[in-house]
């Protein structure tokens, strides 16, 4: 959606609002969505180089931000009016967020604790704004990109990451239970020392049970 500033103005404000032909989709849906999309890739793909300058308390808040389903800019991973090819590739630019943010900056501990950036790794599918819709075929590869950003984290060397999938799968089991039972299953399998308790919330994940 559109900015909704807050230094402009009341004047300029009321214009920024009303001030557009009428058009469909609105003018604050079409243009900026795909904006979100494309600069949220590149955030993604970049993350290492582009998130360092912030502590990981702002990383947390600011990724917190654009991914809270309900207010989050990147409803528009589900808009069509965004080309699918540029929706896929910013949901396949996620894995590089996980592998060049999330492994080096987030704590060895599981739950979302034990750093600032934690939380946001540990909730991301759980807060993300897309969820698995297997009836709708114009979905069919969005919620394949998901599962494949979700599948290609669990090989991360990272408990934080791992877990962070682990929770998504188990969210997803809902949607596509024989895939998400299976990446879940050959995970526990190729693991031979895997932590205790990440095994057990693997187990859980099987049958969707993960909070």
């Amino acid at each position: 959606m559109g900015r909704m500033l807050t230094d402009l103005p009341f004047e300029e404000w009321v214009r920024y609002l009303f001030d557009h032909p009428v058009t469909e989709p609105a003018w604050h849906w079409d243009d900026a969505v795909g904006q979100v999309v494309a600069h949220a890739a590149r955030l993604f793909r970049e993350a290492g180089e582009h998130l360092a300058p912030y502590t990981d308390a702002q990383v947390n808040q600011g990724l917190s931000f654009l991914i809270e389903e309900g207010g989050s800019p990147l409803y528009a991973l589900g808009e069509t009016t965004v080309p699918l090819a540029e929706r896929l590739h910013c949901i396949f630019s996620i894995a590089k967020l996980f592998e060049t943010c999330f492994v080096p900056r987030c704590a060895p501990q599981l739950g979302g604790k034990g750093g600032a950036l934690n939380p946001v790794c540990y909730m991301w599918w759980d807060v993300f704004p897309l969820y698995g819709q297997p009836e709708n075929p114009l979905r069919r590869e969005i919620d394949n990109a998901c599962l494949w950003v979700m599948e290609t984290t669990l090989s991360l060397p990272s408990l934080a990451c791992q877990q962070s999938a682990l929770h998504g799968l188990g969210h997803w089991r809902w949607y596509y239970p024989d895939r998400c039972q299976t990446l879940i299953s050959e995970f526990l399998a190729g693991q031979v020392r895997l932590h205790p308790e990440l095994r057990e919330y693997a187990l859980c994940a099987l049958e969707g049970r993960v909070l």
